[in-house]
């Protein structure tokens, strides 16, 4: 079964909707269609050797259909789309968003708790490429409370690995909000990647300890390769993204030294920020105004 990326669900998603796609999916299937075709057997091999008529069916497409909008299988896109709709039964407003917010993120987490356990680092990472920030904080404090975080973490750092850089991209941004003392050392190295926005977001993860349950600790000094990325990187967005990080480091001499550089930089957005983290620490002086 290929990993392929992950399609979103509409704002807000219909199962009657969804239940149509699937059955013009298999009709055009069992039309023949060529793009019908290469979109079940990428997830269902098993129906490219066989005779189209006989062995393809409506849960066929279904499933299909499912882990093209990044979920396991059916069962669970509709548990999620009835959990995000409206229910009748529900007489409180209020109480009904609450529970199917409940629901929602109870899924999310499974779902990405199976790609993990599953070893699928690429719709796991393009899953929380997805996700905005209310609904990554939700999962991690479900998966916490659970004890399941640790799982998922493996899966990430498994994707920091992974041959494809946007699988290294999308996993790496995750870790932002999700890493652990584990993920210093694979998240270090991936400050050499040969891709500039792997290398961005890997430095953004390592440096910034916002975002993070607890403060990740580097394991040695992160100044002097922080120093580097910020003067010389061969990327320019890069070395933007790099200057900013220093501002934790002012304490340093280094830093301090390296950020009076910036500040006369070529690049004005480069400058602009060296001089704007300079004047927070109140180190600012009439060479570099």
């Amino acid at each position: 079964m290929r990993n392929l990326p992950v399609r979103p669900l509409p704002a807000s998603p219909s199962l009657d909707h969804l239940r149509g796609q699937a059955k013009s999916l298999l009709k055009a299937f069992l039309a023949g269609d060529a793009g019908a075709r290469e979109r079940v057997v990428a997830q269902l091999p098993q129906l490219g050797d066989v005779p189209w008529d006989r062995h393809a069916r409506l849960a066929d497409a279904q499933f299909v259909l499912a882990r093209e909008y990044g979920f396991p299988n059916w069962a669970r896109l509709k548990t999620y789309v009835e959990a995000a709709g409206p229910s009748a039964t529900t007489v409180n407003p209020r109480d009904q968003r609450r529970s199917a917010r409940r629901q929602v993120v109870y899924e999310l987490a499974a779902s990405l708790l199976i790609w993990s356990r599953q070893h699928e680092a690429q719709a796991l990472g393009a899953r929380f490429a997805l996700m905005p920030l209310r609904d990554i904080l939700a999962v991690r404090e479900q998966l916490n409370g659970a004890g399941e975080l640790p799982a998922v973490v493996d899966g990430l750092l498994e994707g920091l690995r992974h041959p494809r850089p946007r699988v290294r991209f999308d996993c790496a941004n995750a870790l932002d909000h999700l890493a652990d003392e584990r993920c210093a050392g694979p998240l270090r190295r991936l400050l050499d990647d040969p891709v500039p926005r792997v290398r961005r977001a890997a430095l953004h993860s390592l440096s910034c300890d916002a975002c993070k349950l607890s403060p990740l600790e580097p394991g040695e000094d992160l100044v002097p390769t922080l120093i580097n990325m910020a003067l010389s990187d061969p990327s320019i967005r890069v070395r933007r993204a790099a200057v900013p990080l220093l501002e934790s480091h002012c304490r340093d001499g280094r830093v301090e030294e390296t950020l009076r550089t910036l500040a006369l930089s070529d690049d004005p957005a480069i400058g602009r920020t060296a001089r704007e983290v300079l004047r927070r620490r109140d180190l600012l002086r009439d060479d570099t105004a």
